[in-house]
């Protein structure tokens, strides 16, 4: 009997072991598919003007495929297909962000900036006074981080949108695969930058790197 239960206990383990590494989630936080074709995001799961720059950034993303799709098999073919994973991430970089400013609006409401005004109005002692102060102050930064944060992804899913233009030209005219390319890469990195610092902004509440032309600063269309 008791190599029997010795043997349960064996099993048990296993199965535990098994159902927690398929729960595990991925190093990359979700935001990649296993089968390497980008995830399926609903703009609508979040609120304007978010999921509008999320649905833009999808249409250029599914213009671009569509272009590659019409091109022969060849190697122009294949690097734009490249750049094309380039989009990928760049859309799902403004999926990460638009989530990030929908919380931003979040935290924004629950904050109350009118019952802290009020309370502040009034607060009967200074120290009151001095404690509503610094929360009606952190809420101004948060407001701030937020209003460059939509400012700067409605810049850069603009930007994209309009190297996809461009992307319609490489395939019939000429080939500056090697320009769009770095032109696309470039968007990319700015995003990545503009969505690490919204998440400070988001987990400690602290709004560095939105001063001018910090991240997410779009270079301009050429």
């Amino acid at each position: 009997m008791e190599i029997v239960a010795a043997l349960i206990g064996v099993v048990v383990c296993v199965v535990a072991v098994v159902a927690a590494l398929k729960l595990r989630p991925s190093k990359s936080g979700g935001r990649t598919a296993t089968s390497g074709r980008p995830p399926v995001r609903d703009p609508f799961a979040i609120g304007d003007p978010w999921r509008r720059h999320v649905a833009a950034a999808q249409s250029a993303q599914k213009r671009f495929a569509a272009i590659v799709g019409t091109m022969k098999e060849g190697p122009l073919r294949t690097r734009m297909a490249e750049i094309g994973r380039q989009v990928d991430e760049g859309v799902e970089e403004c999926w990460q962000i638009a989530k990030h400013g929908d919380q931003l609006d979040d935290t924004i409401r629950s904050l109350d900036g009118t019952g802290l005004r009020a309370r502040f109005d009034r607060a009967a002692d200074d120290a009151t006074r001095t404690s509503v102060q610094s929360q009606l102050d952190s809420l101004e930064r948060i407001r701030s981080a937020r209003q460059q944060t939509e400012q700067r992804l409605h810049t850069l899913q603009t930007r994209l949108g309009e190297l996809v233009a461009q992307a319609a030209e490489v395939s019939i005219v000429s080939d500056t695969t090697a320009e769009l390319g770095a032109a696309v890469g470039d968007v990319v990195v700015q995003l990545e930058a503009l969505l690490q610092a919204v998440d400070e902004v988001n987990t400690t509440g602290r709004s560095r790197g939105f001063e001018t032309g910090g991240p997410g600063t779009a270079t301009p269309t050429t």
